[in-house]
C-alpha cells in the first residue's frame, strides 16, 4: 500500500513513514525514493506532526492503541489540527475504534477515520 501511495502522490511531496522494523524501512526507501522524497519518522507522533493525512495498517487492537494514543509516540500527541485527516486500516474491533476515535476527536488533533482493509481473493 505505502508504494502504491508513494508513487501516485506529487513527485515534489514528501512521505513519511514509520515501522518498527527497520530493514522494512530501509528496503521501502530505497525502492522507492526514485518517485520522490521519502523520511522515515521516528514516531507516529513525528508522522502526524509534518502531515494532513495519515494512514495507519497495524496488526491488532493492541497497535492501534499504541499507534494514536501512546503518551509519548502517539499521534494523539501531535499538535493540534482538525483539517488532519487519520485514516486507520487495520481490521479491528469496534470497541477500540470507537475509543480511539473519541481520544482522537477530545484532543483535536485530527479526524479519526475507521477504514479497514479487506483482502478478497477470486475464486478459482
Amino acid at each position: 500500500m505505502a508504494g502504491h501511495l508513494r508513487k501516485n502522490m506529487p513527485s515534489s511531496a514528501t512521505f513519511l513513514i514509520n515501522d518498527v522494523i527497520t530493514s522494512v524501512l530501509e528496503r521501502f526507501v530505497a525502492e522507492f525514493s526514485s518517485y520522490g522524497p521519502i523520511k522515515i519518522v521516528a514516531t507516529a507522533k513525528e508522522a502526524a506532526s509534518g502531515a494532513k493525512t495519515v494512514i495507519s495498517i497495524v496488526p491488532s487492537a493492541k497497535n492501534v492503541r499504541q499507534v494514536f494514543l501512546d503518551d509519548t509516540s502517539g499521534i494523539i500527541q501531535a499538535p493540534k489540527d482538525v483539517d488532519r485527516l487519520l485514516l486507520e486500516c487495520s481490521t479491528i474491533d469496534l470497541k477500540t475504534t470507537r475509543e480511539v476515535h473519541k481520544k482522537i476527536a477530545e484532543a483535536g488533533v485530527g479526524s479519526y477515520v475507521d477504514t479497514p482493509v479487506s483482502v478478497c481473493f477470486p475464486k478459482e
